[in-house]
């Protein structure tokens, strides 16, 4: 289907019905992602050439796709419940606190810097899903803490999770891994500082950001310098989970340095179980960073992968003569290092723990079991049926031609719209890893075409998918979830696109620039 204005606004309805029904009408995120789907589906059918066929398989990826991502949040939601119960959340948010005596500090620490840890291992919503209730529990608002988790793990997500979106955009486009990772690591350095300074910014206003310069200038440093040194190195797959252990120790060192006895920091709003101790509080959250790292390690994860759970699909193509590849395995869900497994193995050893050393109630496996399943129906309605949206949109080719449009209308600005591109890919999917798979090979091909960097485009549209996740309905609605926020998705998203905007602008007029001197 060749572009053309109707078609292209028709291509953009689902999405105009997502941001009006979030942001103007306030409809609870699943109700308007329900509607998005119907939306998407008439549309498909009716003007970009599907068939019930291809909508059914669609509609199967977009279920397993779902499946993926909802047995992290179920796992996650329901780790945060058994520690919450045992009392190891008021335990943990009170050590943390004494990091710093510093509320800037702290939140820095927690939201820019420990989340990106957590995504460097786990990612899939687990950094915000774990570390927004511990800053509830130290005392910062709810809206507060998920807004700021949200942008400050979002420069991370390149390379978390064990590396799987810079694979993804590699294998996609072809670029050797050498080329591509320390190109991408360049195009994080940015980010890394601006959503230091946002997440400053979140926490109190102009006056927390004056406050923090000296602190992002340290940490940010450390943490660029880490994430390209490691891709140098060869070693992507771990370099954001590398930069964010430089960050943290920064700053756990510059406020023990810096900002001994300049404030006394507030306690947590949650009594504390006096009879566990730092370690074994967080002994589920230690566990999980431990298993995750030998799992993820080269041998035993190759070992492994061979042991899944994927469906197989045809390939198809519309009657406007776009074509859906085949593909085998699709979502693969790793029965052995998928995160899920990994956190509910981790909530087992800690109940083990908490009942056998600090004297909790072996009822609290049922309680955090029912207040699991009462807090996360919302969010598995919502999320499947976004992801389903999303799949139907990219195999009747409606999201390819958004993105077509985009370039031609702006390509003498095409590195300012590029990572704008990954953006929209990960606010439809959730996924940083998906909208690599959705829009990489496209933004290397339009790169070529418009005479720009294949490469820089391509890893502009890595990295700002990463910084999408941030304004991402599916990423929202689980922070929401575990922050007692549900049914305010739209004021957590209308907060989110203050701050990922302007970073994503920012980054593209600089790469922009760069092009114009370099000439591409």
């Amino acid at each position: 289907m060749e572009p053309s204005v109707g078609s292209w606004l028709l291509a953009a309805a689902p999405i105009v019905w997502l941001l009006a029904g979030i942001l103007v009408l306030k409809w609870p995120t699943y109700k308007v992602a329900a509607v998005g789907a119907m939306v998407a589906a008439a549309l498909a059918l009716t003007y970009f050439g599907a068939d019930l066929r291809l909508l059914l398989f669609a509609s199967s990826k977009g279920l397993s796709l779902a499946l993926f991502v909802l047995l992290i949040i179920w796992a996650a939601v329901f780790l945060y419940n058994l520690a919450d119960q045992a009392g190891a959340i008021a335990v943990i948010g009170k050590a943390i606190s004494k990091a710093s005596q510093d509320e800037v500090t702290q939140a820095l620490l927690l939201a820019w810097c420990f989340t990106a840890l957590l995504q460097g291992l786990a990612g899939y919503g687990v950094p915000v899903v774990v570390v927004a209730p511990i800053m509830i529990a130290m005392g910062f608002q709810p809206m507060v803490a998920v807004v700021a988790c949200l942008v400050g793990h979002s420069w991370s997500i390149s390379f978390g999770s064990m590396g799987s979106s810079y694979l993804t955009i590699q294998l996609v486009t072809g670029i050797p891994g050498d080329i591509i990772g320390p190109q991408m690591a360049l195009l994080c350095i940015l980010p890394i500082f601006l959503t230091g300074f946002s997440v400053a910014h979140i926490q109190g206003g102009f006056s927390s950001l004056r406050k923090s310069i000296p602190l992002v200038l340290i940490s940010g440093t450390m943490m660029s310098a880490g994430l390209y040194g490691m891709n140098l190195l060869g070693m992507a797959q771990l370099a954001g989970l590398g930069a964010a252990l430089c960050g943290c120790i920064s700053t756990v060192v510059y406020a023990k340095v810096v900002e001994r006895g300049r404030l006394q920091a507030p306690e947590p709003a949650a009594e504390a179980n006096l009879r566990m101790g730092l370690l074994v509080a967080g002994l589920p959250y230690f566990a999980l960073i431990g298993i995750s790292v030998v799992l993820y390690l080269p041998p035993i994860k190759s070992a492994l992968s061979r042991f899944y759970l994927g469906f197989n699909y045809p390939s198809l193509t519309t009657r406007a003569g776009y074509v859906v590849e085949a593909v085998e395995g699709y979502s693969k869900i790793l029965l052995f290092s998928h995160p899920a497994p990994i956190l509910l193995v981790s909530a087992f050893l800690g109940y083990l723990v908490y009942v056998r050393l600090s004297g909790v109630a072996p009822g609290i496996l049922r309680a955090a079991a029912r207040q699991t399943v009462k807090t996360t129906v919302p969010t598995t309605i919502g999320i499947t049926t976004m992801v389903i949206m999303a799949l139907i949109m990219s195999d009747s080719g409606m999201t390819r031609l958004l993105a077509i449009g985009f370039a031609l209308v702006f390509s003498g600005f095409y590195p300012i719209i590029s990572p704008f591109i990954g953006v929209l890919g990960t606010f439809l999917t959730g996924s940083n890893t998906v909208s690599n798979i959705t829009f990489g090979k496209l933004q290397y091909e339009i790169a070529a075409a418009v005479g720009n960097s294949p490469v820089t485009m391509a890893g502009l549209q890595s990295v700002g998918g990463s910084l999408g996740v941030s304004v991402s309905p599916s990423a929202i609605m689980m922070g929401a979830t575990s922050t007692g926020l549900g049914g305010q998705e739209g004021g957590i998203m209308s907060r989110t696109l203050r701050y990922c905007l302007p970073v994503v602008f920012a980054l593209g007029v600089m790469v922009w620039a760069i092009t114009l001197v370099g000439g591409g």
